[in-house]
């Protein structure tokens, strides 16, 4: 069963593989804020710092968002796109 850490809360949990992360954060109780959960408002940004190749590849939305932002770091993706299959951890 994969394991999602959220880093900024320090809250460890385990989930069914296929779970997405806006699930996971409302079974663990982080921090993790959401907007309009469709991929165009941006509030959700996090940044997977482990497990990147363990979430669904970025999705149109995502693509499209990110396009119209000057600044994307390095594994930055939006909560309410992520769709967990393995271990993960996540940074607020």
């Amino acid at each position: 069963m994969p394991k999602v850490t959220f880093l900024s809360d320090n809250i460890e949990i385990d989930v069914e593989p296929g779970t997405s992360v806006q699930d996971a954060v409302e079974k663990a109780g982080a921090s993790l804020p959401f907007g309009c959960r469709m991929g165009s408002c941006g509030t959700c940004r996090c940044v997977v710092t482990q497990g990147a190749e363990s979430v669904n590849p970025l999705t149109e939305a995502e693509n499209d968002l990110f396009d119209t932002l000057t600044s994307v770091g390095v594994n930055e993706r939006l909560g309410c796109q992520l769709v967990i299959n393995g271990d993960v951890s996540i940074k607020a």
